[in-house]
């Protein structure tokens, strides 16, 4: 029965890599969605129409930031460059930032810059999304990255899990 579950964990580790490959790819999918729909929502802005950040926008945004926690603790369990782990936990965190600033601030000139910073970010995204594609599940961190510090906050990151 040993052998058996470890022969069924050991088959199924390379389902779970290409998984997480083709959430990385659905990822970056959502980014060039999200960041064609911010554009538009700041283009309005600045025509001086009134803007209302929908409720389906926002939870697009949180899911968007949700799969990047996902995506990081991904890279992390699969011993991925920590570099992109990081840049993960960074999404996730600003994903939140920029809501709570969208939620809370309405003066315009504060919408407009969160939405700029959502719509860099969603750019970004669709170029990480290519890195993350094409890790390699068995490819190792190399050792001088464990030295460098992550400045993005895991436990914003994790806030996203708890919701």
């Amino acid at each position: 029965m040993k052998r058996f579950l470890i022969s069924l964990l050991v088959a199924m580790s390379p389902v779970a890599a290409h998984a997480s490959t083709d959430l990385a790819q659905q990822w970056g999918s959502e980014a060039s969605r999200l960041s064609a729909e911010t554009a538009t929502l700041i283009h309005a802005l600045d025509m001086g129409q009134p803007t209302e950040i929908s409720e389906t926008y926002a939870l697009d945004v949180y899911r968007f930031g949700r799969t990047s926690a996902d995506l990081a603790q991904w890279i992390d369990n699969s011993d991925g460059p920590n570099d992109l782990g990081c840049i993960f936990r960074g999404m996730a965190g600003e994903s939140v930032s920029q809501l709570e600033r969208l939620d809370t601030d309405p003066a315009l000139d504060n919408q407009r810059a969160s939405l700029k910073r959502l719509a860099g970010m969603f750019a970004d995204a669709e170029i990480i999304s290519l890195a993350a594609q094409r890790r390699s599940p068995a490819a190792k961190p190399d050792a001088s990255m464990e030295t460098q510090s992550c400045n993005a906050a895991p436990q914003r990151a994790a806030m996203l899990k708890v919701r």
